[in-house]
């Protein structure tokens, strides 16, 4: 036995939030609460969708409300938004309204991020709620492998940063200093360039006199003071116990060039307050000049510049010597 019931306005918007009812010139007469978001104010249908099917592409004058009173699946698009298509049925509940009930379908995740959906927007029955939770729960598992391909990468950079850098002073150890000047050289031009090979004096008598410690802060104040007295675009690295490389690109003359350097001696000179004793001593430095190339071997003008470091040193140290001096 059939007994004929109606539902409340209350109760469509529960069970239906995609629900439109339309009068036969398709005005809107009411719309269930999340629909309605897409709506807006729009008085009519076709104001906000329009059918996304290809006999109303080919011939836009078709009925679109008798083919929804059919019973056949129809395809809506929301205008404004060309990637959000509708899946539609209706159903005549007078002669005069049609009820359309709508689903996002495929465009379930578009539509969530675009208006921001929530499991309180769909009805507890709707099988939307169990692809929003796929979809929280994609996301969230997507949200964690890019924080963790994040930290990987920031763990990578860390790694190769400090395979090119001297623990202790914050340099460029030797890899680093090759790499640098390998840019330098891929870079090209024909400037010419200094290479100086710098070593300290006496830093022995401070290691065995105040210790290990105090050597290490010594080298870091050294390490500053060469940093602080080169220039933008010149390269330096620690590359052994006392001794430090220099690449100068730009420098006006050879007496310049003794000029930056006899400056940074001076900086070293300075005496170095440690804790309860002072630390003095100096510095030897060999120099060459060459032109970069890709054709290079910094090996070689490396050892010219260290075969005159020798020389600086055995004059006594605390001076520069140029490779081709006697």
């Amino acid at each position: 036995m059939n007994i004929p019931y109606t539902i409340d306005a209350n109760a469509a918007a529960m069970i239906m939030p995609m629900h439109i009812a339309v009068s036969q010139q398709g005005r809107i007469m009411g719309a269930g609460p999340l629909i309605r978001r897409l709506l807006g104010d729009a008085q009519y249908l076709q104001e906000v969708l329009v059918a996304d099917m290809p006999r109303f592409r080919q011939n836009p004058g078709n009925d679109v409300l008798a083919e929804f009173r059919s019973g056949r699946r129809v395809l809506m698009r929301v205008r404004g938004h060309d990637d959000l298509i509708l899946r539609g049925h209706g159903v005549p509940i007078c002669d005069q309204i049609t009820l359309l009930n709508f689903g996002f379908g495929m465009a379930l995740p578009h539509a969530i991020k675009t208006f921001s959906l929530s499991e309180a927007d769909f009805s507890p029955s709707d099988n939307a709620i169990e692809l929003l939770f796929m979809y929280e729960a994609s996301r969230a598992i997507m949200g964690e492998i890019s924080r963790t391909n994040e930290a990987l990468e920031q763990e990578r950079r860390e790694a190769e940063r400090m395979s090119v850098t001297d623990v202790l002073t914050g340099l460029l150890n030797r890899r680093g200093f090759y790499i640098e000047c390998g840019k330098l050289a891929a870079a090209g031009g024909t400037q010419e360039l200094a290479m100086a090979v710098l070593d300290l004096d006496l830093f022995k008598e401070v290691n065995d006199s105040l210790g290990h410690a105090a050597g290490d802060e010594v080298l870091v104040f050294v390490s500053e003071a060469i940093r602080s007295g080169v220039r933008r675009g010149d390269i330096v690295a620690r590359v052994g116990g006392d001794e430090f490389l220099i690449l100068i690109s730009a420098f006006d003359s050879r007496r310049s060039l003794r000029a930056i350097l006899e400056r940074i001696i001076e900086r070293i000179e300075v005496p170095i307050p440690l804790d309860g004793a002072t630390a003095r001593l100096s510095a030897s430095v060999g120099v060459t000049t060459f032109s970069m190339s890709l054709g290079c071997d910094l090996a070689d003008v490396i050892r010219l510049a260290d075969a005159a470091l020798y020389k600086a040193k055995a004059a006594g140290g605390g001076g520069v010597r140029m490779s081709d001096e006697d």
